[in-house]
């Protein structure tokens, strides 16, 4: 049995639609589905900018450690009231935020490059 050309550039369309769709469907799960690194991040910024801020207004050196009642002012108020447990800020998934000296970055305890600060 002959195709007609009509019909085999027809067929080979809606092949090429029907790839481009699975294409689009599986990066938008991949998206939507897998959990993002910025949550944690994110908060290890917050936390090392608001240490940077202390230690400047407070004429600080890079080997003081301020306490979580030092960099409170300096947080955002959307940053504290929702990510704050126990006087310190936790990270999504479950681990403690750790602040450091002023000159090195604050840390997560859970590690790895979802819950370290970007080099």
């Amino acid at each position: 049995m002959r195709m007609s050309k009509k019909v085999l550039i027809a067929a080979m369309i809606t092949v090429l639609v029907g790839i481009i769709f699975a294409i689009a469907m599986l990066a938008y799960f991949r998206a939507t589905f897998q959990p993002s690194a910025a949550p944690c991040v994110n908060r290890l910024m917050q936390i090392d900018a608001a240490k940077q801020e202390w230690a400047l207004e407070h004429g600080k050196t890079a080997n003081d450690v301020p306490t979580w009642d030092d960099l409170y002012p300096y947080l955002e108020s959307s940053f504290t009231n929702r990510w704050f447990t126990n006087g310190q800020p936790v990270c999504p998934e479950g681990g403690t935020c750790h602040i450091g000296r002023v000159g090195m970055h604050p840390t997560c305890s859970i590690g790895g490059p979802r819950h370290s600060y970007p080099q």
